[in-house]
């Protein structure tokens, strides 16, 4: 990369969150999924809806020899129109129960026809026992319903695969990489890491099945190869609308991740080391656009949707936010910098009483934020919070903006604000029991945010009394690498001696004048600096 040439500074271009669909930008909401989490616990429900281009509202509006292909701003539109319904649907008639949020973001196939992302969280569970009420994985009766049958067997079919169909786009390595064909069981199971294991009756227990063509040959297909579905969406919708209960998903960031993946990229290509970083350059080479998602962007509609909004909120350091200036302002800018969310909190918290009582990131719940003004100022609109009639409340909430720990004081600084309420200053949140710490660090050690080092300090110790110095090294080594020490520096300065005792022994025997203080600093610029570079690159070697 170019990020550390000298001559390159000031010429690295790149892609900001604000631009739809950058990776920055899919980054951030799968961010503000991790929050909703963080809220409302693990989603309860994953579907996934896809455009059906057999719609009669599409096919209808076809001229004599065109194809859907040919209309894209067709099914553009229609997809739109029936993803706001499928919505509707779901937050408003609450066909599952009462949604406290949702957010879905569209993609698209390199065949152009786009398909939605669905994360719903209830406010009232779904228990294990209700999966069967709300999920099918079979094949419903023809005779009861033909209709959900027809549009079952059209629609919600995987495959086939395997055997029957090598050449399927799902086969990786000779394996279907989507498990299919399932195991056909008597009831749902659930647990482990993974979606349930939906219920699929035996055909001789009372399951039902199909024939499709396959490679010219008619294949009769069982409740093995149904995509779970819902009954009342794939009737209403014709069309493909997987549904899978995810609340038993362990993985739950990697649910928020795929929702928010963003479109498919693949680029390749050689550059020189220190060329100049353009990410806009590079991402317009990556991306592949299809007509359909050129119209979606043309006609305005978002790819993106959620609820409750998500309010990003800043933290730095004191004096360390962003200024933009321009060479007319660069003085005054200087001088009054503006404030950021974090400085307006500290205000907030001087000037208003029940903003002494929030978090940092509680505030925009009660609070809007005004760009102009810089400062948060009380909701006009929300629920009245008891025993305060002043202030109203919203559903939106907050969410700190990322801070890497090897920016220490930056990430201990953020602990602080997920955990003291009203500070006034950056003085006021790193002063613990009437004492001002010297670093956010400190006070973050007093509250008990962090771990100590007593228990690794003690294994020294008794490591000193019956271990070689050789032995101890390599335990201190293995601590630093494995078990997250956070002070590293403090427990060398305490076992310096154990651990180096042998090579002080062996320079005083050659020079018995030695000063016992000048050989421990030979040995800590020699050793040390071996040892923290293991500590950095994590790679252990004796």
């Amino acid at each position: 990369m170019s990020d550390g040439n000298v001559e390159n500074i000031g010429k690295m271009v790149i892609l900001p969150a604000t631009y739809t669909g950058s990776p920055r930008h899919m980054h951030e909401y799968a961010q503000d999924a991790m929050t909703y989490v963080r809220k409302y616990g693990r989603p309860d429900l994953f579907i996934t809806f896809r455009c059906n281009p057999k719609w009669t509202e599409i096919t209808d509006l076809l001229l004599s020899g065109q194809t859907p292909s040919h209309r894209h701003d067709l099914t553009a539109r229609v997809f739109k129109q029936k993803l706001i319904c499928l919505m509707d649907l779901v937050t408003k008639s609450n066909i599952y129960g009462e949604t406290c949020c949702w957010m879905y973001s569209i993609e698209w196939q390199k065949r152009g026809l786009p398909h939605a992302h669905i994360l719903i969280w209830l406010r009232v569970k779904i228990a294990p026992n209700q999966i069967d009420s709300i999920i099918s994985a079979e094949l419903p009766d023809p005779q009861q319903d033909p209709i959900l049958f027809e549009v079952i067997s059209k629609n919600m079919i995987h495959g086939p695969c395997g055997p029957i169909n090598p050449n399927a786009p799902c086969m990786k390595k000779g394996k279907c990489s989507k498990k299919y064909p399932r195991e056909l069981l008597q009831e749902t199971q659930t647990g482990g890491d993974g979606y349930p294991q939906y219920r699929r009756l035996k055909p001789c227990n009372g399951g039902h099945t199909t024939i499709l063509k396959v490679n010219n040959l008619n294949v009769e297909i069982d409740n093995r190869w149904v995509v779970p579905y819902t009954p009342l969406l794939s009737k209403a919708f014709k069309t493909h609308i997987n549904v899978e209960f995810c609340n038993l998903v362990k993985s739950i960031k990697y649910i928020c991740k795929y929702v928010n993946k963003g479109s498919d990229m693949a680029v390749f290509g050689l550059l020189n080391r220190n060329a100049p970083s353009d990410e806009i350059t590079q991402f317009q080479m990556g991306r592949y656009i299809s007509s359909n998602e050129a119209v979606w962007r043309i006609l305005g509609f978002n790819i993106h949707e959620r609820y409750p909004t998500v309010i990003h909120l800043s933290v730095h350091l004191e004096n360390g936010q962003r200024a933009y200036f321009t060479e007319n302002n660069v003085l005054e800018r200087a001088a009054r910098p503006q404030n950021t969310t974090l400085t307006a909190f500290f205000y907030l918290c001087q000037i208003d009483g029940f903003g002494r009582t929030l978090l940092y990131h509680e505030v925009p719940k009660y609070y809007t934020w005004n760009r102009s003004k810089h400062e948060f100022q009380r909701r006009k609109r929300g629920a009245t919070v008891p025993d305060n009639a002043a202030i109203r409340a919203s559903d939106a909430l907050g969410r700190v903006y990322t801070v890497h720990p090897n920016n220490a004081e930056c990430y201990y600084l953020r602990m602080l604000l997920h955990e003291i309420r009203g500070p006034t200053s950056f003085q006021a949140i790193k002063t613990i029991d009437r004492t001002v710490c010297e670093t956010f660090r400190e006070a973050c050690f007093k509250l008990g945010l962090l771990e100590n080092d007593q228990h690794w300090d003690t294994t020294l110790t008794e490591a000193s009394v019956t271990c070689l110095p050789d032995q101890i090294r390599t335990l201190f080594a293995i601590i630093l690498i494995f078990c997250a020490t956070s002070d590293p520096k403090n427990l060398w300065e305490k076992h310096k001696e154990s651990l180096s005792e042998e090579i002080l022994q062996h320079m005083h025997r050659i020079n018995p004048d030695i000063d016992v203080q000048f050989s421990i600093d030979i040995f800590n610029h020699l050793h040390l600096s071996s040892i923290i570079h293991i500590y950095k690159t994590r790679t252990f070697c004796v």
